[in-house]
């Protein structure tokens, strides 16, 4: 048996963690987005830091990040107002609006003079950095410091008295309603006795509480950042009339469409969309599955095509692919050599270089990988689908020699897969996750979708498998290019269900050691009626943010097709984070009692649980458990372990994580069993635990694995539980 002081300082420890806990939640991923002068004068971002003016002493100290999101919107950072002697300094951003257009950040004495003028390099605004700024009032000295950018700046300033009482607003303020494109967040305010801190994490309201939830101020017109780390957000879409191979550029965060006689290029960061015609454009061969590469050392992209020859040989491949072939590709050949098959593009000229007419593979490969190896100057190409068939083989194309090589590996095997992802560790390995295929690679006998981990050494040409377990989502197919953490003990990559017509993408962060997993971010709607329709998953290089594209195509010949670009935040956030955002806001004036209460009441609580749990009092916890009668015996069943509840006739069918357990009894006998506060109906069958839903959009509720449909009359009463908009 415990001690007393044994038992005390195990309920001490276990507060200070759910203080920890809550600290952790407080700061989470989010900020602060204001609404500038795109917008109409009443709907643009006004924040008041505090309710009524502080007080400070001897110095007040203001520092946060801030990043743009426009260059072209002018307008009031941050205004510091002395109430007594109505003195007003502010942080101001000013644009030239000339031919030769620059951006500038200020400190102004409002109405009266300049103080202080610096350049802003335009690639921080570009490139969207977040950019560490603090200004200091020195009341004693006399003397404003400012850093911006790491640049920092002593302006001498007669401020009058030894303490100052400032009113704080970041925006549109009285009578000045310009306000730039910014946003903030790590929002410190500090002075000789105090230290607050606004996480500004917060998911929705116009109150903003600190830390501690012992200041308030209020915005008007917020949007709050922590919705674009769980939101996709759709940046363009464009509607192709021709057929158009896509690759992306981290460097330049920069699209390119790579169509027969043009290239379109789109440019995310400063969305500027640019068509240009090639200098030479070449005859490829006719192909469904073009793969454009993008080489960063030369400036160009390899763009490398299969031939359609042994497709408009078989009908029923055709019939599977959802095709029309014309009259003209019908009409090929399997002598015909004059089409090109591999070229490179200049992205400084646009002129092409015809490499190769020789086909990489002998019939037209969907969804393999591909990956330019930079040091060696090569094409490395791994598995697909062509014909009926999965494919597991590794082929060299050398650039410089216009040599293909097939690469025999030594160590585990990989099944014959396609829709596999890829990303490269270093020049000497590469990773290959996941995927569909079987073991065999024959597709007459099914399928199996693999959650599997492959480390290939180029060097040593090793393959070491990593890890292989039942997927902790859903079976899926992946994103052919995949993101490594800077670490590099994760990776990203999207997944899909490739065999439901209208599926959804998700994005899943992988540990690389264990293969546990987890989801971020919403889902992505994706069509797979056209089986070339593809997604791919990239990361910018001078931004946290990720960008995902996805094709699909509008017709039978695969000519025409919608393209939609998304961006998210980095590092996204699940469900969970995102919707509790910060600790809940108290709103009302009562809200700090509230919360000494409650810290109050769960000590009590915690002492009484330990008292019970160590000296024998022991608890009746018949209420965590269940049994049901299934398969001619009486089983046990955690509540926690229930994931939904289908009405089956006379019968009902428990879903669980990994098995199923048919009982007779009706549903709205069993729904009386079941803790409301878990669970919710949400159709006259289904009734569901509301701790496992990962997603809602529309009318379906996703859990992880499947998802159900919510009966119509049962809709409000969902919004209503989790207050749905």
């Amino acid at each position: 048996m415990l001690s007393k002081e044994t038992l005390r300082k195990q309920i001490l420890a276990f507060f200070v963690l759910v203080l920890i806990g809550v600290n952790t939640k407080l700061q989470a991923q989010g900020g602060l987005t204001f609404i500038s002068n795109d917008r109409p004068k009443n709907e643009r971002t006004s924040y008041r830091v505090f309710e009524e003016a502080m007080q400070f002493e001897k110095s007040l100290e203001v520092s946060f990040q801030m990043s743009f999101y426009s260059m072209l919107y002018i307008g009031e950072i941050l205004s510091l107002k002395n109430e007594e002697d109505h003195k007003e300094y502010s942080i101001y951003y000013k644009y030239t609006y000339t031919e030769n257009n620059k951006s500038f950040i200020q400190i102004n004495r409002v109405g009266e003079e300049k103080l202080y003028e610096k350049q802003i390099p335009e690639s921080s605004i570009v490139n969207a950095n977040w950019i560490d700024v603090k200004i200091i009032f020195d009341f004693q000295n006399d003397k404003i410091t400012f850093s911006f950018n790491d640049d920092k700046i002593e302006i001498s300033e007669k401020l009058d008295s030894n303490n100052g009482k400032y009113d704080l607003i970041f925006g549109k303020h009285g009578i000045y309603v310009d306000v730039p494109s910014f946003k903030i967040r790590d929002l410190k305010i500090s002075s000789s006795k105090q230290n607050i801190y606004f996480p500004l994490n917060q998911r929705e309201g116009n109150e903003v509480y600190d830390k501690t939830l012992s200041y308030k101020g209020h915005v008007s017109n917020p949007y709050w950042l922590i919705g674009d780390f769980y939101h996709w957000k759709k940046i363009k879409e464009f509607n192709l009339s021709e057929a158009s191979d896509i690759t992306f550029n981290d460097e330049n965060s920069t699209f390119y469409f790579l169509a027969d006689t043009y290239l379109m290029k789109y440019n995310i960061l400063r969305d500027e969309l640019d068509t240009l015609k090639y200098l030479n454009p070449p005859k490829f061969i006719p192909s469904l599955t073009g793969k454009a590469i993008v080489d960063h050392y030369t400036n160009s992209i390899y763009l490398y095509k299969s031939s359609m020859k042994q497709i408009v040989k078989n009908n029923l491949l055709i019939e599977k692919l959802g095709l029309k072939i014309t009259g003209e590709e019908s009409n090929l050949t399997p002598d015909s050599n004059q089409n090109v098959t591999i070229a490179r593009l200049s992205l400084d000229n646009l002129s092409w270089d015809e490499i190769s007419y020789d086909n990489i593979y002998d019939q037209m490969r969907f969804h393999n990988n591909s990956i330019h190896l930079n040091e060696t100057k090569k094409l490395l190409l791994f598995g697909g689908y062509s014909n009926f068939k999965y494919h597991n083989d590794f082929v060299e194309y050398d650039i410089d020699e216009n040599k293909i090589t097939k690469i025999n590996f030594k160590g585990d095997k990989i099944s014959p897969r396609f829709f596999s992802g890829l990303t490269q560790v270093d020049s000497k390995k590469i990773l290959i996750y996941g995927g569909v295929g079987n073991l065999s690679g024959e597709e007459h006998i099914g399928k199996k979708y693999f959650n599997d981990l492959y480390e290939v050494d180029l060097e040593n040409k090793i393959i070491n498998k990593k890890w292989s377990k039942k997927s902790e989502s859903f079976d899926s197919a992946s994103s052919e290019n995949m993101i490594l953490s800077s670490d590099k003990k994760f990776f990203y990559q999207t997944s899909f269900a490739e065999n439901i017509l209208n599926t959804i993408v998700r994005l899943k962060k992988v540990n690389i050691e264990t293969g546990n997993s987890i989801l971020l971010g919403d889902s992505i709607s994706f069509k797979t009626n056209k089986f070339p329709n593809e997604i791919d998953l990239y990361k910018l290089k001078n931004n946290d943010r990720l960008v995902l594209y996805k094709k699909e195509f509008l017709d039978n010949m695969m000519r025409s097709s919608k393209v939609s670009i998304y961006s998210l935040e980095f590092e996204p956030v699940t469900f969970k984070d995102f919707n509790e955002g910060q600790a809940k806001i108290i709103k009302s004036k009562f809200g700090q009692l509230a919360i000494y209460i409650t810290i109050s009441t769960l000590l009590i609580l915690l002492s009484i649980f330990f008292y019970k749990k160590f000296y024998k009092i022991r608890k009746d916890d018949s209420y965590n458990y269940l049994f049901v009668r299934a398969d001619r015996q009486n089983i046990k069943l955690f509540i926690s372990d229930i994931w939904a509840v289908e009405a089956l006739k006379d019968y009902i069918k428990i879903v669980c994580e990994n098995k199923n357990l048919i009982v007779h009894t009706n549903l709205s006998k069993f729904i009386q069993k079941l803790p409301k506060d878990n669970f919710i109906q949400i159709h006259r069958s289904y009734v569901i635990n509301i701790e496992k839903i990962t997603s809602i959009k529309g009318d379906l509720v996703y859990l992880e694995k499947k998802y159900y449909k919510v009966g119509g009359k049962y809709i409000e009463q969902l919004k209503s539980r989790f207050d749905l908009k």
